[in-house]
């Protein structure tokens, strides 16, 4: 059974090694409503979806999400939906915010659990579902239309993400296996919105001793090559055991 007064929305980050994206779709209308109706709850939803803004127009976007089986942990539902619509599979999820605001969406009262994602697009292949009519990832601060109350919800997903970045290490989820102390600080400066000094950065992140030299260095680069590291989860782990205390 299909809950009409609750449902999910993913917030779905990707780091393209300069920008931080946000990855929205629009729904192929007719495939939809078709596999709505085959829902024996569909009538319980039915007046939402059949005005729902991103289905009316194409120049209306929205956050990746739907109305939650009564049967379904949330944590699961949201990953069901991340991979049901992008074919991504084990992504960093968060479930990091509830927006309950009663004229959130028109005719009834819908309260949305939000989670977000955090990905490198450069090196995963999305594979849109068969209900997808467009997905395009979008700069975070250059957002199209947006239908219901999505920009707020992608404000507060940024909001959140900034906290913990900088008191855990997700960020390192935006990263490819390898990457460069560059990179790195790049990621963080994104993310935060500001510069950081670039001696006092790698001096902190260094002496946190979870990053790991691979021995190797960027190739084919119009410049001098730096040297690629790699996340030690393992060693992450021991250290938090031993009090390590992370902080940007």
């Amino acid at each position: 059974m299909l809950l009409r007064n609750i449902s999910v929305d993913c917030v779905i980050f990707g780091f393209d090694g300069e920008k931080l994206n946000v990855l929205l779709w629009q729904a192929d209308p007719r495939l939809l409503m078709q596999t709505l109706r085959e829902n024996e709850d569909y009538e319980q939803v039915r007046v939402l979806y059949e005005t729902h803004p991103s289905l009316q127009t194409e120049s209306t976007w929205g956050l990746i999400g739907a109305h939650a089986p009564d049967e379904s942990d949330l944590d699961a539902f949201a990953q069901e939906i991340t991979t049901g619509s992008t074919g991504l599979t084990n992504v960093y999820l968060k479930q990091f915010r509830t927006f309950g605001n009663s004229r959130r969406v028109p005719y009834y009262r819908v309260i949305t659990v939000g989670y977000y994602a955090l990905i490198n697009p450069r090196y995963h292949n999305i594979q849109k579902s068969s209900l997808t009519r467009k997905m395009q990832w979008f700069h975070i601060n250059r957002l199209p239309s947006l239908c219901f109350d999505h920009e707020e919800i992608i404000r507060a997903a940024l909001d959140h993400l900034r906290e913990n970045v900088q008191y855990h290490p997700v960020g390192f989820h935006l990263l490819p296996e390898k990457f460069t102390l560059t990179e790195l600080q790049t990621m963080y400066e994104v993310i935060l919105g500001e510069k950081l000094d670039i001696r006092n950065f790698r001096k902190k992140i260094q002496k946190m001793d979870f990053l790991l030299e691979t021995g190797e260095k960027q190739e084919n680069v119009p410049h001098r090559a730096a040297r690629l590291y790699r996340f030690d989860r393992e060693n992450y782990d021991r250290l938090l055991t031993e009090g390590l205390t992370f902080r940007i």
